[in-house]
């Protein structure tokens, strides 16, 4: 392995992708940080931190949530009819990525991990289940929710990933960067912030 010349080492991030993921809390005791992927279900994503702790503690580290890193599919559009018209559409841009991403998982018998309950059948876990559990969308109010309820459910983290899909309609995915940067990002903060006062 050719070594870096830069000592510390720049951080090395890894994927999680698994409910009480092994691989990260290996990750951890190696001094490496996770992100939780967008094509989790929250409540397991929430499954993420605790074996990152885990690892840290093992490995006489201090496990700081603001190095958590969380991906969600999120779209933001001016309002909730174009949001669920371009995001929750089976056959546009978010349907295609979990289409694809679930018949491969299908194929190899791991649709498991897409599912909010063990107990669905697999035959539940359809694209428009995924788009409808997975895929943050709407106007800004409503995103803004959806986000805070999220936070909600996996507790807190340092960094939001936006994940990429393939721009069907490039006007409508750059208007969604800038709502989500522009206006659902400085409410997020705002909400966070109120809420660390309180408490």
């Amino acid at each position: 392995m050719v070594k870096p010349y830069q000592k510390p080492h720049p951080p090395i991030v890894v994927t999680v992708v698994v409910p009480y993921s092994k691989g990260v809390e290996a990750a951890a005791k190696r001094g490496w940080t996770p992100i939780s992927a967008n094509f989790l279900q929250p409540l397991w994503a929430a499954t993420h931190f605790p074996m990152y702790e885990k690892g840290c503690v093992a490995a006489g580290l201090r496990a700081d949530r603001s190095d958590w890193r969380v991906c969600k599919s999120i779209f933001v559009a001016d309002d909730d009819a174009t949001a669920r018209r371009y995001a929750r559409n089976v056959d546009g841009a978010y349907g295609f990525y979990y289409w694809n991403l679930l018949s491969k998982r299908r194929a190899r018998g791991q649709a498991g991990v897409y599912k909010h309950d063990p107990l669905m059948p697999d035959s539940a876990v359809t694209v428009e289940y995924l788009l409808d559990t997975l895929v943050i969308g709407g106007g800004v109010n409503s995103v803004v929710d959806q986000l805070l309820a999220f936070r909600e459910t996996i507790g807190d983290f340092g960094t939001l990933l936006y994940a990429g899909h393939d721009w069907v309609e490039p006007r409508l995915a750059r208007r969604s960067m800038e709502l989500m940067a522009e206006k659902v990002m400085p409410a997020v903060n705002t909400a966070i912030g109120r809420h660390a006062a309180a408490a």
